[in-house]
């Protein structure tokens, strides 16, 4: 099974990559833009979920696109990537920078870490 799947790993590595970028590039845009995205409610718990999940599914994504990269780098880059949404934010009239939606990217950014550990940890059992 674990053959498979590194074969699967190997194989698709490209499209990984390809999704990792994709969805990165989405967030920043998304995160950049002057207005904010469109939501269904206006509610502010959505924003913080918007935040931890997109930088939530980065990590992830990173982690099958470049699989050899430590986990502190990773981290770092996932981190730089949410506070420089927020700077290109506080420039903009109509958006604003705040402390909250950093909280909320380093959560997502520790989640995602957290799962790729688990994996980690679940497939070394695995092997041995």
């Amino acid at each position: 099974m674990w053959l498979n799947l590194l074969r699967h790993w190997a194989r698709y590595r490209l499209p990984y990559k390809v999704l990792f970028f994709s969805v990165l590039f989405l967030g920043m845009y998304l995160g950049m833009r002057p207005g904010p995205p469109p939501t269904p409610f206006k509610f502010n718990m959505i924003d913080s979920i918007y935040h931890a999940g997109g930088l939530f599914v980065c990590t992830l994504l990173s982690y099958l696109a470049f699989p050899r990269w430590r986990w502190w780098l990773r981290g770092v880059l996932m981190f730089s990537v949410g506070v420089a949404v927020e700077f290109v934010q506080s420039f903009h009239p109509t958006r604003s920078a705040d402390i909250h939606d950093i909280y909320a990217n380093s959560v997502g950014v520790v989640a995602g870490l957290l799962v790729v550990l688990a994996w980690h940890c679940y497939s070394s059992r695995r092997m041995q």
